[in-house]
């Protein structure tokens, strides 16, 4: 048995963090799974698969470097998907030719918000999305296109013609399922 097996997350990260490899082998080993799916996500890239899992434990590394251990809200293991995902995204954009727009400017800012951080904040929301897609009832991914459109509770059960338990018992259930389905990401 590995001596690492025990340790949880967030103390093999700060392990990681001195420099222990075999921190973040047991790392690489836990995440291989959610790894190998991010990367299957992108099969029709013309990289090699093994080369997207290298990636994908770069991209892991850098999660361990950057994750912010003194935050509640996001999991090591969410933020960890989420980088992966990200750098997968740009070795598919780096693969595909881009058409350049002289006109525009890389550092232009909208609502105070740059344009890089809107388009990850835009991503991390459309994989957040096409998860409720996927593992969501219709009543519950309606519930939760409701909430997130800004929706109170007893708005939202107008909307749907049921009370408002029936509404916060599918919130309850729909972030439950989520979370699960996306590392225990907070909602």
């Amino acid at each position: 048995m590995n001596s690492y097996e025990q340790i949880d997350v967030r103390e093999l990260v700060l392990l990681c963090r001195e420099h222990d490899d075999a921190a973040f082998a047991e790392l690489v080993r836990r995440y291989m799974p959610m790894m190998r799916k991010v990367v299957s996500g992108f099969s029709d890239v013309s990289l090699d698969p093994e080369e997207l899992l290298q990636e994908a434990c770069v991209a892991l590394h850098s999660a361990v470097v950057k994750y912010d251990l003194s935050q509640e809200s996001v999991t090591f293991g969410l933020y960890a998907r989420i980088c992966i995902s990200h750098r997968m995204l740009d070795l598919v954009r780096a693969a595909k030719p881009q058409a350049v727009d002289i006109d525009s400017c890389p550092e232009e800012r909208i609502d105070g918000e740059s344009i890089e951080s809107q388009l990850v904040s835009r991503e991390t929301f459309e994989l957040v999305m096409k998860c409720a897609r996927e593992v969501l009832s219709d009543y519950e991914y309606k519930v939760l296109m409701l909430h997130v459109q800004g929706y109170k509770t007893a708005e939202i059960s107008a909307i749907v013609g049921r009370d408002s338990k029936s509404v916060d018992n599918a919130k309850a259930r729909l972030f439950r399922r989520l979370r699960g389905a996306l590392g225990g990401m907070n909602f």
